[in-house]
């Protein structure tokens, strides 16, 4: 299964809050095997909006939107979903019981506008929301999935763990597993040199390194049925990697430097102390 991830929002494009969600959601969905080949953000606008959704179900499976589910006229994302899918949007009675329940909760007065956020396309799947008044959900239509999350965190994190990743887990038939080999000392081409033999002909495990903050990282990743399939898979290319860069690896379990270097003191009963001068604190 291919994903892309669209983002709406036109916030996100003018730099006022990160794109943290879609991070979160291709970590969670490279674990249950899925493929992630596209990001996307796309503004509060519905020409464009409809345009980029299109250009998704073109290219990919499955769509997880995050943004656009809010109560005002700029909160677009369902209404496109729904013209684009040739659904209607319905009201869906228990997530109205929900968001009533939630303003009574707070003790505040819930708006008129609000009960737009209860209208959800005919036929789909109610993805719950306990920590905020806009439901998501999950619409299947020719081959294709679209699921709709809220765009803030707190909302959106639970209700794609504890729903949209055990119903599209069922869908995938495999699991991406990957070792993380952190290294210090060496640059990434110093790196990539000592083992571009195995880059070559990498086939069923594939080998990647990327550099950040002085440190260079390989990830080693292999597609399977079962995860222990995976980790058997990699583990040969992994010692092999780990027996060239000697005493450059620091860790094969994506640990940071600065909490192998603290094991390493305490296991050997060894102190540090540090003393700061000159600076006016």
């Amino acid at each position: 299964m291919n994903a892309e991830i669209l983002a709406v929002g036109t916030e996100l494009l003018m730099g006022q809050i990160a794109n943290t969600n879609a991070q979160y959601i291709s970590k969670k969905l490279n674990d249950i095997g899925v493929n992630v080949y596209y990001h996307s953000v796309v503004g509060d606008n519905p020409i464009r909006l409809k345009d980029s959704l299109l250009a998704a179900l073109k290219r990919s499976d499955l769509v997880v939107m995050t943004g656009g589910l809010g109560p005002t006229q700029d909160d677009i994302t369902k209404e496109t979903v729904s013209e684009v899918l040739g659904k209607k949007l319905v009201l869906h009675e228990e997530s109205l019981e929900r968001i009533k329940t939630f303003f009574n909760r707070i003790n505040r007065k819930m708006t008129d506008n609000n009960v737009k956020q209860a209208y959800l396309p005919e036929g789909c799947i109610v993805v719950e929301n306990n920590n905020g008044t806009a439901p998501g959900c999950i619409v299947e239509n020719n081959g294709k999935i679209v699921v709709m999350l809220p765009g803030p965190p707190p909302e959106m994190i639970p209700m794609l763990d504890d729903t949209v990743i055990p119903y599209l887990r069922e869908k995938s038939e495999y699991r991406i597993v990957s070792k993380y080999l952190r290294v210090f000392g060496i640059g990434e081409s110093q790196l990539e040199e000592l083992i571009m033999d195995l880059i070559d002909k990498q086939e069923r495990v594939t080998i990647a390194t990327y550099a950040k903050d002085g440190q260079v990282t390989v990830r080693l990743t292999a597609k399977s049925k079962k995860e222990d399939e995976g980790l058997c898979e990699i583990l040969p290319l992994q010692n092999e990697i780990a027996s060239r860069l000697k005493d450059a690896l620091y860790s094969t379990e994506n640990e940071e430097l600065e909490f192998v270097a603290s094991k390493m003191l305490l296991d050997n009963n060894i102190t540090i102390a540090t003393a700061e001068s000159c600076t006016g604190g």
